[in-house]
This record gives structure tokens, C-alpha cells and sequence, in this order.
């Protein structure tokens, strides 16, 4: 019996195995102790069966529980390696934000057809000589600078 404990044992830092009556059935309660950071880690196992079953079945039903805890202390790794991995990428780029200093605005897409708008209204300024709506327009745009977020909700 306690070789099929030890492995158990092995991945906590205390085992508590405690035993019950419950009418001709003896209860099983098997807790291992740690500092586990998730909480299913520390989950019991508790079996309920009559003496000659456990004693036929204990081995089995002890070595299901400590490989299906040993599959998500795995999974727990795992997901602490992706989180803490990803944390660092954000640090990253959070810390290249803010040392990059000012940028130079995007140019929206209205903003970029409103350069080729102006540049074909002087054309057409040359052969006429009436200010076009759109001129008129863009000239105060002009001696705006930065990108005019309230544009983006038109």
C-alpha cells in the first residue's frame, strides 16, 4: 500500500489519509497539503467501499488520482508559462510605447483622399477661377494639426 502512496507523497508537501466506518464500509479520505497555486491541486480523494474492495482496488484508484493531478499540475505549468510569457510581451511594448517619445499621426483614409481632392480642385482652380466647395473646406483642414478623432465618428 505505501508504495503506490509514495508517488503521491512525492508531488505535495504533506499527505493526510484518514480513515472512517460508515455502516460496513470504511471511507477513505486521502488529502494532500502544499502551497499549490490552484486550488484543484488540493482537491481529496475520498473512496467509499467495504474493506475487501479496497483492499483489491486502493493501488488503482490512488495511482488514477495521482496521474490525473500530475496531468494538471502539467496543465497548470503550462498556462502559468503562456500568461507570464505574454505578460512580458505586453511590458515589452508597453515600455517601447513609452519611451518611442511623440510618433507622427496615422493618416486616415479620409484624410489621404482629401490630399488628392485638393490636388485635383487646383487643378481644376487653374482653369476656372470660382472657389469649389471642397476648397473652401479644405483649406481649414490644413491649419489643423494631428488627426481630428471626431472625423472618425462621421
Amino acid at each position: 500500500m505505501f508504495v503506490s502512496i509514495e508517488p503521491l507523497l512525492r508531488s505535495c508537501t504533506k499527505l493526510t489519509l484518514s480513515l472512517q466506518m460508515k455502516g460496513d464500509d470504511i471511507v477513505v479520505f486521502v488529502k494532500p497539503e502544499g502551497s499549490a497555486k490552484d486550488a484543484a491541486m488540493l482537491q481529496p480523494l475520498v473512496l467509499t467501499a467495504a474493506a475487501a474492495e479496497l483492499d483489491a482496488e486502493f493501488a488503482d484508484a490512488l495511482a488514477g488520482y495521482t496521474g490525473v493531478r500530475a496531468s494538471l499540475a502539467d496543465q497548470v505549468a503550462a498556462t502559468t508559462a503562456i500568461l507570464e510569457a505574454a505578460q512580458k510581451t505586453q511590458v515589452s511594448k508597453a515600455t517601447k510605447a513609452l519611451s518611442g517619445g511623440k510618433t507622427k499621426p496615422a493618416t486616415t483614409v479620409d484624410e489621404s483622399s482629401s490630399d488628392e481632392d485638393e490636388a485635383e480642385d487646383s487643378a481644376e482652380g487653374e482653369q476656372n477661377t470660382a472657389p469649389t466647395p471642397a476648397t473652401s473646406t479644405a483649406a481649414p483642414a490644413a491649419e489643423k494639426s494631428g488627426t481630428d478623432l471626431t472625423s472618425l465618428f462621421d
